[in-house]
């Protein structure tokens, strides 16, 4: 099945094991050998279809980043399971060809001393092979789609950090990626830029028909709308994945329902996160958590396939990285001037 001609897209992960270092690797530790590893992830399944955003929700160690680490084909452990493109299993050279990941932590891709229109036409000519006319055209259209058509302009020193997050963006989505994994893409920005850059997100996978996968560590209640699907981590662990607007009826039905007033997407992660208040608590809380989890396994397999209208309007351009790649050559001169 070709996953670059106009289609609608499908990423699945299908019983998805991984194996890795459970602390950070340190030069001592590395050369001792005395990192310590263990199971991540266990038996994780969902997927995601074109035009659709998915938020990977759980406290920290959950998983959240190995999890798109395993996707992006990062991870330097054991993986057991598929993760597909169109029923293609995801390696490293086909998701760096359909796929981009992005750091909200990280903006290592804005250099200083050049304009945000700079930035842009810069990575055109490093991921494009297309006329100049289409590159340029390409560059305008990112403008408008992170809002900073005005600030074309401006020199990437003196921007905001929203607006340097959001041209960060923007160096992602300059080749047009069939697959957008987002860690943290609004990590430490206040309210109404987290809202700004979610949204920004979710009209790219409306727009052309594209998949984004997003972790947040503390997610608001205004940004529910904008989430398709949602998958709840803890400990490696999935408590959900499928729809969001199902996932309120699912909780509803095994006896958990979301009180009126509480921020569904939180109230769910303080369901999935492990109390350690106390010994009572963290024992009360971990047998919960197992039973949701093995309550999942047996009745989720609906609300995760669920969702999905394949009637729906989705865009269907072909993506431009599919035009293919400069040369080396072309690369090294771009790079040079």
């Amino acid at each position: 099945m070709s996953i670059i001609g106009p289609s609608d897209y499908v990423l699945e992960a299908v019983n998805l094991y991984y194996t890795g270092h459970v602390e950070p690797p340190t030069w001592m530790k590395q050369v001792t050998g005395t990192i310590r590893s263990g199971m991540i992830l266990r038996d994780v399944s969902f997927e995601v279809h074109s035009g659709e955003i998915m938020a990977i929700l759980g406290s920290k160690g959950s998983g959240k980043k190995a999890l798109l680490d395993v996707i992006a084909c990062r991870s330097a452990g054991v993986k057991k399971g598929y993760v597909l493109l169109n029923g293609v299993n995801i390696n490293r050279r086909l998701f760096q060809t359909a796929g981009s990941y992005y750091s909200g932590m990280n903006d290592r891709f804005l250099q200083p001393g050049i304009t945000v229109y700079q930035t842009l036409h810069h990575q055109t000519c490093l991921s494009l092979n297309v006329p100049s006319s289409v590159r340029k055209g390409r560059v305008r259209q990112i403008l408008s789609d992170i809002a900073m058509t005005q600030a074309a302009g401006t020199n990437v020193d003196k921007l905001s950090p929203s607006e340097k997050r959001r041209l960060s963006i923007g160096v992602q989505l300059i080749k047009d990626p069939v697959v957008l994994l987002a860690d943290e893409p609004a990590w430490n920005l206040d309210p109404l830029n987290t809202y700004f850059i979610v949204s920004i997100l979710s009209n790219y996978a409306k727009k052309y028909g594209r998949l984004v996968i997003l972790t947040m560590e503390k997610p608001r209640s205004d940004i529910f709308p904008f989430l398709d699907r949602v998958t709840y981590l803890c400990l490696g662990d999935v408590v959900y994945s499928g729809n969001t607007r199902l996932m309120l009826d699912y909780f509803r039905t095994i006896g958990f329902p979301c009180p009126e007033v509480e921020n569904p997407l939180m109230y769910y992660l303080c369901l999935a996160t492990v109390d350690r208040r106390s010994h009572e608590k963290f024992i009360e809380s971990n047998n919960q958590i197992g039973l949701l989890v093995d309550k999942f396994k047996l009745e989720g397999n609906g609300f995760r396939k669920g969702g999905f209208n394949p009637g729906e309007t989705r865009g269907s351009v072909t993506p431009l990285h599919a035009l293919g790649t400069p040369s080396v050559f072309s690369k090294i001169f771009t790079l040079v001037m």
